[in-house]
């Protein structure tokens, strides 16, 4: 038997559905706050699609409403078997409404038309940012049938390879600190000084006659170490070669870098020289075969 033609098969009209909207946007103008809302953008390696650097170029501001007022959710301080987990948990909802008219022409998402998994929101009141985990789309069940909220479920950010150049001094204060820094050592006798925030280039030919260019961000220069530290890195550098600032036009020439020995000035779990120098002494890559022996060996066969 078919529904009855007489009441609307989800219930309501489109005028009490914008009445909802209405109400529902009200109380998050009333009673929510000023958040900032920031896209991730995913540079990944080519050949294995590996997640290299996540980089966070633009923001936008949006009132959200903070469900848990009473304080993070979950168990926001425990041991794991790699130490001390911080995992405060927020859940936030904003207008679907507002989102579609305001923050989807002004930024772009990976996934338009919706807040996405894994971007950021930066909640001014504790001076965090939080990453969002899980975005649910269909609280309140269509009510009169349509949605009018995103609510979405975020932890706080852990720091890790990323890079912020939103143009916003709270948010870009979070990138220098946490982010993947490589020291570059030069030799005496270079001329003038990077700054902090300019970008550095190199480009040298290959022997088979190709013209490679590297770049990086400059992060900090000590001119008595003759140390440069760089981020946000473009290709391979290579020593010897004069490296130049795009803006200050310093030129000085490599005398010795790593891309292994990450400084990282509030995480000192960034041990990957010390991993990589432990495992040369294991294995032995002077081996050709690690696998077995082969060809006649024995003059058997």
């Amino acid at each position: 038997m078919a529904t009855s033609n007489y009441f609307q098969q989800y219930g309501g009209r489109q005028s009490e559905r914008d009445m909802y909207q209405d109400l529902f946007d009200e109380q998050i103008f009333l009673f929510g706050s000023d958040v900032k809302y920031i896209p991730r953008v995913k540079v990944r390696d080519d050949a294995m699609n590996d997640l290299i650097i996540s980089r966070f170029n633009d923001f936008a501001t949006i009132e959200m409403f903070l469900i848990n007022v009473e304080g993070f959710g979950s168990p926001s301080e425990m041991m794991s078997k790699f130490g001390l987990k911080i995992t405060d948990e927020v859940t936030f909802v904003c207008s679907k409404r507002r989102w579609l008219d305001y923050v989807d022409p002004l930024i772009d998402t990976t996934i338009q038309s919706s807040p996405n998994d894994g971007d950021l929101i930066y909640y001014p009141l504790t001076n965090d940012l939080y990453e969002i985990k899980f975005v649910e789309r269909e609280i309140p069940f269509y009510a009169l049938g349509q949605q009018y909220v995103f609510q979405m479920t975020a932890e706080i950010w852990q720091p890790g390879n990323s890079i912020f150049e939103t143009g916003d001094d709270d948010i870009d204060g979070f990138g220098y600190t946490d982010a993947n820094v490589i020291p570059i050592f030069v030799k005496v006798g270079g001329t003038g000084a990077f700054t902090p925030g300019e970008i550095i280039e190199q480009t040298y030919t290959t022997v088979d006659g190709d013209t490679i260019t590297a770049s990086a961000k400059v992060v900090e220069w000590q001119p008595t170490a003759r140390k440069l530290r760089v981020t946000d890195t473009t290709g391979q550098f290579r020593i010897d070669e004069n490296i130049e600032g795009q803006d200050t036009g310093a030129i000085w020439e490599i005398q010795s870098f790593s891309t292994i020995d990450f400084e990282l000035t509030d995480y000192e779990y960034a041990q990957n020289k010390y991993y990589e120098t432990k495992g040369d002494s294991i294995l032995d890559f002077t081996e050709t075969n690690p696998f077995g022996e082969y060809g006649n060996m024995g003059g058997s066969f």
